[in-house]
C-alpha cells in the first residue's frame, strides 16, 4: 500500500500499459465518487499485488516527466491510499505499519526527515496499548498525541485545523489516518524530487516508455476526461476555484445573463472540459438566457425565441452535431492574443483589465498585500508567470514551478 520496494521481474509491455490505464480509470471513478461504474480488472488493482505495484511504480515514473500528470496524479494516489485506509482490518493495519518501518529502513539508507518520521510514527501506533486503543474506540479524543514538524506535513499545516506549537503539529489519536495520508502525499513528493533527472532520462531513451507516457496524457487532457464534477448546483461555489479569467466571465454571466458569443463560446468550452455534462450545461445555460438583460448592444438573444439554436451550439460543442469534432477550451496564448471589440468581456485579465478591475478580480482570492505585490509584477512579467503566481498563492504551495499555460491546467491544478 505504500510502495517502497520497486517490484522486480518481467512483465508483457501490453500488460504493463493495461496495469497504468486500468489504475487511472479507477482513480478517477474513486475521486468522482463512480466506483461502481468500474468495469475494469479488479485483478491489477489488488492490493500488495504485482500489477498494483507496476500500476503504481510506472505512473511514479511517468509523473516526473510530467507536471501535470504529477499534480493530477498525487492527488488521486493519495486518495486511493486514504479509501484503503479506511478499508483495512486491525491485523492489515498492523501488518502496514511493521512493512513500512522494515521497508522504509532497508531500503532507504538515506534517512530524511520524512523517512524517520514514518518510521517513529508507525512505531508508536503499533505499539500494543495505543495499537489496541486505535482500533477499538477512538474517536474524537486525544488520549495518545503524537508530533509533527509542520514542514513534512505541509497540507494539514494549510488546514489549519490542528494545533501549531514551537515547530511542531500536535496530532491526537483521532487524526492518525490524516497524518498518515500526508506523509504518504509528502514521501511520494520526495521521491518523485529524487527520481526527477533520471526519469527523464529513462522516459527519453526508451520509445516504449514514450508511447505509454502519450498515451496518458491523451487519457488525461486530450480525450474529454473530465478534472471535476461541476453540475448547475455547484457551480456559483465552484467558480471561486475557476481561473481569473472564467471566474470574471461567470460573474458577468450572472450580473447580465448574457455574454457575448466569443465569450459564450469560451466559457462553455471551458465548463465542458472541466466535468460539467450536457444536460447540466443544457440547463445551466437555459437558467441564465431566460431571464431579462441589460445587454442589448452585446447579445439580444433569448432562450424562449432560440432554443433549437442553443441546444444544437451547446450539443456541437459537445461533439454530438455537425462535424462532431471534440473541441477544447483555447490556451492562454490564444486567450492572450485577444478578439477585437469593445462588446467583448473576456481576455486575459493580466493582459487585458485595467489596474482597478484586475485589483477587484485578485481581492475576490488574495489579501490586499498579496494583491498588490501581483499587481506591482504585472509590467514586467507575461500573463501566464502572473497567473501562475495567483494560483501559488491561492494554493498556499510552491512546490510545482512550472507556469499555467490554459484555464483547464489551472483549475486541475486548484482541485488537484
Amino acid at each position: 500500500m505504500f510502495y517502497v520496494i520497486p517490484p522486480n521481474g518481467e512483465v508483457p509491455f501490453y500488460i504493463l500499459e493495461d496495469c497504468v490505464l486500468t489504475r487511472l480509470n479507477y482513480l478517477r471513478r474513486l475521486h468522482e465518487e463512480t466506483t461502481d461504474e468500474f468495469d475494469g480488472k479488479f485483478e491489477y488493482l489488488l492490493e500488495n499485488s504485482a500489477y498494483d505495484e507496476i500500476g503504481h511504480f510506472v505512473l511514479r515514473l511517468l509523473a516526473c516527466v510530467s507536471s501535470d500528470l504529477w499534480i493530477y496524479w498525487i492527488s488521486k494516489e493519495s486518495l486511493l491510499f486514504r479509501h484503503r485506509l479506511d478499508n483495512t482490518s486491525p491485523r492489515q493495519l498492523y501488518k502496514l505499519f511493521k512493512q513500512i518501518i522494515w521497508r522504509v529502513q532497508l531500503y532507504k539508507g538515506h534517512g530524511n526527515a520524512t523517512e524517520t518520521t514514518l518510521i517513529e510514527f508507525c512505531k508508536f501506533y503499533s505499539q500494543p496499548l495505543t495499537f489496541k486503543h486505535l482500533v477499538s474506540n477512538c474517536q474524537n479524543c486525544n488520549e495518545f498525541v503524537y508530533k509533527v514538524k509542520f514542514e513534512i506535513v505541509p497540507d494539514l499545516v494549510k488546514e489549519r485545523e490542528l494545533v501549531l506549537n514551537n515547530g511542531y503539529v500536535i496530532t491526537p489519536c483521532s487524526t492518525w489516518k490524516k497524518v498518515l495520508q500526508s506523509l504518504f502525499c509528502t514521501y511520494l513528493i520526495n521521491e518523485l524530487n529524487l527520481m526527477k533527472k533520471q526519469a527523464q532520462y529513462t522516459v527519453k531513451r526508451d520509445l516504449r516508455l514514450q508511447f505509454l507516457s502519450e498515451k496518458v496524457q491523451s487519457y488525461l487532457f486530450k480525450e474529454g476526461t473530465v478534472h471535476g464534477r461541476i453540475t448547475i448546483g455547484n457551480i456559483d461555489a465552484e467558480s471561486e476555484r475557476f481561473p481569473p479569467c472564467m471566474r470574471h466571465l461567470h460573474s458577468v454571466l450572472k450580473s447580465r445573463h448574457r455574454l457575448s458569443h466569443y465569450a459564450r463560446l469560451y466559457y462553455s468550452l471551458f465548463l465542458k472540459e472541466i466535468g460539467m455534462k450536457l444536460e447540466d450545461s443544457i440547463a445551466f445555460w437555459r437558467q441564465e438566457y431566460s431571464k431579462p438583460h441589460t445587454c442589448a448592444s452585446v447579445c439580444s438573444h433569448n432562450w424562449q425565441a432560440n432554443e433549437k439554436k442553443f441546444v444544437y451550439s451547446i450539443r456541437h460543442m459537445y461533439g454530438l452535431e455537425g462535424s462532431r469534432r471534440n473541441y477544447r477550451t483555447p490556451g492562454c496564448d490564444q486567450i492572450c492574443a485577444g478578439i477585437s471589440g469593445t462588446t467583448y468581456e473576456g481576455g486575459c485579465p493580466f493582459k487585458d483589465f485595467d489596474v482597478n478591475t484586475l485589483r477587484n478580480l485578485l481581492h475576490a482570492s488574495l489579501t490586499e498585500d498579496e494583491t498588490e505585490k501581483l499587481l506591482n509584477n504585472v509590467a514586467i512579467k507575461s500573463p501566464e508567470m502572473l497567473c501562475t503566481g495567483f494560483l501559488k498563492l491561492v494554493r498556499k504551495d510552491n512546490a510545482d514551478n512550472a507556469a499555467v499555460n490554459s484555464p483547464v491546467q489551472f483549475y486541475q491544478r486548484i482541485i488537484g
